[in-house]
């Protein structure tokens, strides 16, 4: 038991650094150079969300921003864990593109939660919140981060010294190994 808490917390603390750095930088990035204009005062995301001009509603998201991320980080490593061993097993880029994958087409593109990013955006919100450049600029900021994340959390898992939280040859009683 305590080497399956000893993975988990060494997985789990990988992941959310990665994911820390990934969402921020990503995203300070994205706001620089493809989002900067949905942000200002009479800005697209000003209608729905805190923006850095707003500063008594911004404080809210300077306090929150890194507990927060923590916390995905945390809920992002608790989904991928059990399936450590299985992903030891691939090669590298069989990693990335599955955790990408994972990430970007489940977590964003086909999530159920409507934004600009989502094929449940483009459903329901109003034209304005998912014109082309919009939906682009939403989706490829998705993209990065998620393939950025997917890269990281890729090459931590050969960090994990013991391949995997679980024997591989465990015993079924009756002395054969299960493999």
């Amino acid at each position: 038991m305590k080497s399956f808490m000893k993975k988990f917390v060494q997985f789990s603390s990988h992941v959310i650094v990665a994911h820390i750095v990934t969402y921020i930088g990503v995203g300070v990035l994205a706001f620089m150079f493809l989002t900067y204009e949905f942000f200002n005062s009479n800005g697209m995301a000003a209608q729905m969300m805190r923006t850095p001009d707003q500063h008594d509603l911004w404080r809210h998201v300077t306090i929150w921003m890194v507990p927060f991320q923590i916390l995905r980080g945390f809920l992002i490593a608790a989904v991928l864990f059990p399936f450590l061993q299985l992903f030891h097993s691939w090669p590298y880029w069989k990693r990335v593109v599955t955790i990408g994958g994972l990430y970007i087409v489940l977590g964003q593109w086909a999530s159920t939660v409507a934004g600009s990013g989502t094929i449940e955006g483009w459903l329901i919100l109003k034209p304005d919140f998912t014109t082309f450049p919009v939906v682009i600029k939403a989706m490829g900021e998705g993209l990065i981060q998620g393939l950025a994340l997917a890269i990281w959390i890729s090459k931590s898992i050969d960090a994990i010294k013991d391949r995997s939280p679980f024997s591989t040859r465990m015993s079924t009683g009756a002395g054969a190994p299960i493999p």
